[in-house]
């Protein structure tokens, strides 16, 4: 069993800058011609969103690392990884229900990137769970690539009905695509900053 090391007073120093630079960015980003200030919500949701996805899909390339090599180290770092990409990924689906309701006054949950979004929590939290029971590190990151593959494969076949296309990426406004991207970049760094700390084991007094 692991004993986990404290963050120290500078660690959660760097962690609350990361929350307040996040904050000063939220209040200062620039409104959308559409949405007006119902942007705000927009771009917590897909920073929030990102930062999930890409936790899940770094899970899934240390999963097939450990496939291959077997290796102990591996195994904390790819469950906890995992966790926090699930989270953050909640975090963001929590965070796109406000925004509908807040833009478009209502949540239409049969939307299919709605529905995908449910799979893919419900499929990584089983997954999760299973992975916890299994003392195998090679059949733990087979499962580890399930989640992986099942989010890059249903976001690429998901069409968008009502769920609008990548905001960062069509705004013409370099303004808008800067917060995108550096909310995005604030919420990946508070996701590793989570990881490392909740990973890193105790350091054995010599």
């Amino acid at each position: 069993m692991h004993h986990h090391q404290l963050p120290s007073k500078r660690a959660w120093g760097l962690f609350a800058l990361i929350l307040l630079s996040a904050s000063l960015i939220l209040w200062a980003a620039p409104a959308e011609q559409t949405l007006g200030s119902g942007i705000t919500s927009v771009y917590l949701h897909v920073s929030l969103i990102w930062a999930g996805m890409t936790g899940l899909v770094v899970a899934g390339l240390l999963g097939l690392l450990l496939l291959i090599t077997g290796r102990d180290s591996l195994q904390s770092w790819t469950l906890h990884i995992a966790w926090i990409g699930l989270a953050f990924y909640a975090a963001g689906f929590a965070m796109s229900v406000l925004a509908s309701i807040v833009n478009w006054g209502g949540v239409f949950w049969q939307e299919p990137r709605n529905v995908t979004a449910f799979n893919v929590m419900g499929l990584t939290l089983i997954v999760q769970i299973v992975i916890g029971w299994l003392p195998q590190p090679r059949l733990r990151g087979l499962l580890h690539m399930l989640p992986a593959g099942f989010l890059i494969y249903a976001t690429l076949i998901t069409p968008l009905v009502l769920h609008p296309g990548s905001a960062a990426r069509s705004s013409p406004s370099l303004a808008i695509q800067a917060t995108f991207l550096s909310l995005f970049f604030l919420c990946a760094l508070a996701a590793a900053w989570l990881v490392w700390h909740w990973s890193r084991p105790t350091p054995k007094p010599r």
